[in-house]
């Protein structure tokens, strides 16, 4: 899983602190989503992301084409 964070934030002029400060994020878990070191995410910080960038799920996480192909129903 990937994810757009850095183009949203980038879009809005904003930086991590800043961002943690805004939403209530813990700078902590921006930084890690920041750099994808993330696994996973909370739906809550998914939320909370969506809500402040005024954006869909569709538009902050990106699902690669080999977690497609792998990806098990």
């Amino acid at each position: 899983m990937e994810n757009n964070l850095r183009v949203l934030m980038a879009v809005k002029n904003i930086n991590i602190t800043r961002l943690a400060e805004m939403t209530g994020i813990s700078r902590n878990t921006i930084t890690n989503i920041y750099h994808e070191k993330n696994t996973r995410m909370d739906l809550r910080t998914i939320n909370t992301l969506c809500n402040f960038f005024n954006c869909t799920p569709n538009d902050l996480i990106v699902i690669t084409k080999d977690q497609k192909a792998g990806a098990k129903l």
